[in-house]
Parts: structure tokens; sequence; C-alpha cells
């Protein structure tokens, strides 16, 4: 489905009614360019607000100002709840100290240099084993976790080219930083468990995550088969990585000023091929060299799917019918991503995951770098509660993997779900 650019031109970008040119808030913006442009054709209210915590600021951004679109409606009390839950958390973590502490640093060296160190390993003795095959895909999964996922979310730090280098470790495992800016950030984040807008639940002939999709007879055993086809995650992120670039799209087509970026990220794909396919049959002379490289696939791929997917896959989950027209007073910003999301666990495993655990606190801030969700989670649960806003939180990963597996069980036996809330937004 194609972004809703309404009367937007594609290098235009709407925030709270208003219309700006993309290119030259694209220069003003202090946190780098990259944003904006993945979100020139767009509406970028929601996004400001969640990564800002506070309202846009309209005055400083005149020079970019082109006219107020009278197609949308804009009333500030549509976000007063986050704004008085940002009030909150500012209390015990204020903005400017929100990003990356100094010892995270010490666990980016640790884990990168790991990768780093292994793969040179592998290459310079021809160890191209099983084992160690696996122990890299590890790696690349605490660098999926811990370190792009910050560093593309702008979270690490102040200076936009440490977010942008570090981020650039997502195309080193296979990935790229500008797809997944373009399918997470502008369209997950924004759009969760959206019917039609979210990639995340398109799921495909075999997976049904969406209650829009067909039902199929051999669905009553997805619950079952699920959990091995993630085998094949890693495969796919590469594969699928090459077709976005080429084609600039991924459920929607990207922002045109996403364009120059893409020419590099087709090299470094490229790279990440002749340095895990072309290479170690090379060095060794064998075809076969590349059924042992297959675990890190397996592994790296299998760690990132099954934490995202019990994230927003559980029993009770909401979905969102339609989130383009507007949030009412029952279904405001704060609230839709409260409710399609759910926490795991607590701080060990935020400090292994990335804080990929406390998916509600990075969902509604995801400009926190992940060091401090433990801190801001009491805040947030007490306020949504205060609010009457349900906020799910398994104590351990098999209570969630036996939530998700009875979610699974439910789309695949019942043409309309039992266990999902459905939301429709406002008229």
């Amino acid at each position: 489905m194609e972004p809703d650019h309404g009367v937007m031109d594609k290098k235009h970008i709407r925030v709270e009614g208003k219309i700006y040119s993309a290119e030259k808030l694209a220069e003003l913006h202090p946190g780098g360019p990259l944003f904006i442009q993945a979100f020139s054709g767009r509406d970028a209210s929601q996004a400001f607000l969640s990564y800002h915590r506070r309202q846009f600021p309209h005055k400083r951004a005149e020079p970019a100002y082109i006219s107020d679109d009278t197609t949308v409606s804009h009333d500030p009390q549509d976000h007063a709840d986050f704004l008085e839950l940002c009030q909150r958390v500012d209390k015990v973590l204020p903005r400017m100290k929100s990003f990356a502490p100094w010892h995270y640093y010490i666990k980016v060296a640790f884990i990168l240099g790991s990768a780093f160190g292994l793969e040179l390993y592998m290459h310079i003795n021809r160890a191209y084993v099983w084992y160690l095959s696996a122990l890299v895909g590890l790696f690349y999964a605490l660098i999926g976790l811990n370190i792009q996922h910050d560093a593309n979310h702008g979270a690490i730090s102040r200076n936009p080219w440490v977010n942008r280098i570090l981020g650039m470790s997502q195309n080193w495992i296979g990935g790229s930083s500008i797809s997944w800016i373009h399918q997470h950030v502008v369209q997950h984040h924004i759009h969760t468990n959206d019917l039609e807008r979210d990639p995340d639940i398109a799921g495909n002939a075999y997976i049904r995550l969406n209650p829009n999709q067909k039902l199929m007879r051999f669905h009553i055993v997805q619950h079952v088969y699920f959990f091995f086809l993630m085998a094949i995650y890693g495969f796919s992120v590469v594969i699928q990585t090459v077709d976005n670039i080429l084609k600039g799209k991924h459920h929607t087509t990207m922002s045109v000023l996403l364009g120059p970026h893409r020419a590099f990220e087709a090299v470094t794909s490229a790279l990440f091929i002749l340095r895990w396919m072309v290479l170690p049959v090379y060095l060794t002379g064998s075809f076969m060299t590349l059924l042992h490289t297959v675990p890190m696939y397996i592994v790296a791929g299998y760690y990132l799917a099954f934490f995202f997917t019990i994230s927003h896959n559980f029993e009770g989950v909401h979905m969102m019918e339609d989130t383009r027209r507007g949030f009412n007073s029952k279904s405001s910003f704060l609230y839709n991503q409260v409710v399609t999301s759910s926490n795991v666990g607590g701080a060990f495993l935020c400090m292994l995951n990335g804080g990929l655990n406390y998916q509600i606190e990075h969902h509604l801030f995801p400009r926190i770098q992940h060091s401090h969700y433990p801190k801001i989670a009491p805040v947030i649960r007490a306020f949504c509660e205060e609010k009457g806003i349900p906020y799910v939180h398994f104590d351990s990963i098999n209570e969630n993997m036996a939530s998700c597996v009875k979610h699974l069980i439910d789309l695949g036996n019942n043409v309309n779900p039992v266990h999902i809330t459905m939301i429709s937004a406002a008229n």
C-alpha cells in the first residue's frame, strides 16, 4: 500500500497540519537530515512527538514553511495524555540525558570487536566451520539488537554522525540502514499493528499474523511450524534487502529523498555477498564451504525474529483498522503504542537484548537509549494504570512465548480471531 501523500508533493512533509519543504527542513534539523528525508511525502507529526517529547517548533521551522494543510485537522489535545507522560518521564530522565551513558560504548566495543575479530579469523585461516559461523551469527544478532537499532533511531548520541556510523553496522550484518529506517521507523513505529500500514504484520502465504489475510487450512498448525520457519529469517533479510534497495520499496515506496543513499546501500549489500558467499568459496575452492556459513544466518535471524515477534504478537493484543484517519479520545497515539506492544523480563534482558524487551517504552520513546528503559518503565506503567490503559508485562520469556502461541492458534483457527481487540480510528 502506498503512502498517503494527500495534497503534498513527494518532497514535502506535513507536521501538525502544516506543510514544509522536506529538503529545507532536513537542512535545519539538528539531528541530521536522514530522518526528515525518510519521512518526505508523509505526515511526521507523531514521529516528531515521540522522538522529541514536545510539540513541533513551528517558529524555528519557518524558513521551510510552505502552507497550512486544510485537508487535515490538528487538535493539540489529541496528544495531551502523551505530553503529560513526557513531563513525568522528564523528571526522572531529562531529554538531554536520554542518550547513551559512557559504559554503553564498552559494550559496543566488545560486540563489534568480537564480531569483526571472529570474521577476520575465519577468513584469514579459512576456518569456515559451523561452530564459529554460529558464534558470528550470535554477535551479528547482538549488533542488530544493541547497536544498529539504537543508532538508526538516533538514540545513541546527540551527534548525528555517531548514530549514522554505528547505524551502518546494520549493513555489515547483511541488512541496510536505509531500508530499515523506511520499514521500521517510518512505517512500523507510526502504524504499529495497523492491518494495512504495518509491514511487520503483513505476513505471507504460510504465516497468518494479520486477520485480514485469508485463512487457509494449514494455518491451523502455524503455531507449530512458525518457530521452525524463523530459521530462514536470516536468509530472507539478505535477499529482501537487495530487492528493497534495487526497487526503492518495502511495503510502500521509499521517499524520493532517500534515492541518493540507495547506491551506497547497494554497494554494502554486494560487499556482504562478497564476504560470505564469494570469498569462502574462492579461499577453499569448494562450494560446500557455504554449508558451514549457514549457521550464521540461522542463529542471527532466529534470535532477531523471535524477540521482535513475541513483542507484538500475544494473546489480547490490539490491532488497528486504519491509523491514517486520526485518533479518537479512546485511541490516542499513547494508547495505540502501549496496547500493541508487550514487555518481558527486566534489566538483565535489557542489557543483553538492547532494551527490546521493554517494547512499550521503546515504542513510546524510540530516541531514549535503551540503557534508561528500566528507569522509566515504572513511571510509564504507573501512568498507564492511572489512565486505564492496558499495560502488558510478562515476567518470563516462557510466559511471553506461551501467549504468542495462543495468539497464533487464534489466528490460525478463526476467520475473526477471538482474542484480538480491534481499534478503529475516528472519522
